[in-house]
């Protein structure tokens, strides 16, 4: 049985692209306006930095199942469920902001050990 059957469809309600590693102060004051926006996470993975935006693919119907399936993009017809975040444990990241207090209190960990 394909593992879809039982999900909720985790892998269509958002987003994540990776951003540029901060490296100045602006860089970070970037990553701190990201935050404070609605639905927004960062999250570092592997020492690479993500901008992950919960927002559900708008062709998911009410039981989590794609509308478009024969005509989906290709990204979506290239995922691969054996691979799949739902249980694989292969998604745990380093670090997650879900705001700009959690990012700062970061900051302050990291910048602190630099004197």
């Amino acid at each position: 049985m394909s593992p879809c059957k039982k999900c909720t469809a985790k892998c269509c309600k958002y987003f994540a692209f990776q951003i540029d590693t901060p490296k100045n102060k602006n860089d970070f004051e970037n990553v701190r306006w990201y935050l404070a926006h609605k639905n927004v996470k960062v999250f570092i993975e592997k020492r690479k930095w993500y901008m992950d935006i919960a927002n559900s693919c708008r062709y998911l119907d009410e039981n989590h199942r794609c509308q478009i399936y024969e005509k989906r993009p290709l990204v979506c017809r290239e995922h691969d469920t054996t691979d799949c975040e739902r249980g694989s444990g292969k998604f745990d990241h380093d670090y997650v902001f879900r705001n700009m207090e959690e990012f700062d209190k970061y900051l302050r960990v990291r910048f602190s050990r630099r004197k």
